[in-house]
């Protein structure tokens, strides 16, 4: 699920171009944001240089067509904000790129920056108002922002992510339009409460119902009987709670007739992250009440039953099969991360190639300017930041044995990089992720064994002392 909101960059007053494009990139790239940059990718211009570049495609307009109209628009900013929980950072970014990509249809210079500093994960999609080839504009034309919204549902759907039905507004972000809708419903509450007081084994239905008042439900009793969560605000009849959890149902869980499967509220499910154990008991002396009880055995349980899950469908059969997958998982990670960190160092020179070309352009007048002048002192401290630009300029090519590729040839090599890096992000993410559970399941195995340790000695039978 996505909401998204298009809007334009204008000129501030008191500010020039340049400025505001520095300003308002240098935020979306911020890397408290992004985690290091880790989350941003771009077509067509390197996100470091990414405000001169659009800054040279505005002044090449402006050249090419004598156009210059007032509170002029010189870029464009997508924000596409995603349900908490619902979607990975990475696969976030990659919505961010193909919605950019379908909108723009590579007329366009873009970058997409995902933010991880909110409860919800959120695109910035910045691109530059004008074209490539610097002969026109993009039109943000009435509908614009409808279009954008339906081909983020459209992205939302093929990557199996909800879609918001029938919204009053989808120009806000996800955070203002969800509001409290985030809670467990009542209706969970109550299953997660009898799942729970199952596993107390009671001795009869009257029993369960008691346990759950001491729980702090309410229970009405009639033809159908109804409960009431805690803090709930209406009864809710046990029938509408699914088959499974009807009164003639439970009855026959308590008998023996029947198993119940304990159904997991769509909110909690974490198809990848497999929990660690909670120690109970320690909670309870800390002081945790009964409430805290019931959900942690709940916990426990969705914990053992995802180890279990994960170690069958691995084909993991034993503790030094396990430790051996841990090994290879680890190894497999750190390769790829390599890989990635050579990927990012090659980027990351790229761009500094591409601002050097950018700096020795914008700067070569002023400095030839300077040499003729004899290095005046004068001269120099009117333009120093230029003349310093400049010799820093020149210190890359010379880097470079003095030729660097041409602008489009290395945004053709950052791209293919880019394709790469996002490729292996994808694999480094399941490789964490993989590396991640076996560790906790490791962690979930050696505490079973420790407590089944525990618990044999506490039943031992005393040896017999021999008089």
């Amino acid at each position: 699920m996505a909401t998204t909101r298009i809007i334009p960059m204008h000129i501030n007053k008191g500010k020039s171009a340049a400025q505001c494009l520095k300003a308002r990139i240098s935020y979306v790239l911020n890397p408290k944001k992004t985690e290091d940059g880790r989350f941003v990718s771009s077509y067509a211009c390197a996100p470091e240089t990414a405000d001169q570049e659009f800054l040279l495609g505005r002044n090449a307009y402006i050249a090419n067509t004598g156009r210059r109209i007032g509170n002029e628009v010189i870029a464009y900013q997508i924000r596409q904000s995603f349900k908490p929980g619902e979607v990975t950072v990475e696969e976030a970014n990659q919505i961010g790129y193909e919605l950019a990509t379908q909108i723009l249809h590579g007329d366009f210079a873009f970058l997409v920056a995902t933010h991880t500093d909110h409860a919800h994960i959120h695109n910035h999609i910045v691109f530059s108002a004008v074209s490539l080839n610097c002969t026109h504009k993009f039109k943000d034309v009435q509908r614009s922002g409808k279009t954008v919204a339906a081909l983020s549902d459209k992205l939302c759907r093929e990557h199996r992510l909800s879609v918001i039905e029938n919204p009053k507004n989808k120009t806000v972000s996800y955070d203002k339009w969800q509001g409290e809708r985030a809670g467990i419903s009542g209706r969970d509450t109550i299953r997660m409460m009898i799942d729970s007081s199952l596993r107390m084994h009671p001795n009869g239905f009257d029993a369960l119902m008691q346990m759950l008042e001491e729980a702090g439900c309410r229970i009405k009793r009639g033809v159908h009987i109804s409960v009431k969560p805690p803090h709930g605000e209406r009864f809710l009849r046990l029938d509408s709670l699914g088959a499974a959890y009807t009164e003639s149902a439970l009855r026959k869980v308590l008998f023996g007739n029947r198993i119940l499967i304990p159904r997991i509220p769509r909110k909690q499910y974490t198809d990848k992250q497999i929990a660690l154990l909670i120690d109970i008991e320690k909670k309870l002396r800390k002081g945790k009440g009964r409430g805290y009880q019931i959900w942690a055995e709940r916990h426990n349980l969705d914990a053992v039953s995802k180890s279990v899950i994960y170690l069958k469908e691995n084909n993991i059969n034993s503790y030094e099969e396990l430790m051996k997958m841990i090994s290879e998982k680890t190894e497999l990670r750190n390769t790829i991360s390599g890989r990635v960190k050579s990927i990012q160092s090659r980027m990351r020179s790229i761009s500094e190639q591409k601002k050097a070309i950018t700096t020795y352009r914008r700067t070569r007048d002023i400095y030839a300017q300077y040499r003729t002048s004899g290095c005046s002192q004068a001269f120099y401290q009117e333009h120093a930041k230029a003349i310093e630009d400049h010799m820093w300029a020149e210190k890359v090519y010379a880097n470079a044995d003095g030729k660097l590729p041409t602008l489009a040839e290395l945004s053709t090599e950052y791209d293919q990089l880019l394709s790469e890096k996002r490729k292996d992000w994808a694999a480094l993410a399941e490789a964490k992720t993989d590396v991640s559970n076996l560790w906790r399941i490791k962690t979930n195995m050696d505490i079973i064994v420790q407590d089944d340790a525990v618990e044999g000695k506490r039943e031992e039978p005393p040896k017999q002392i021999e008089r």
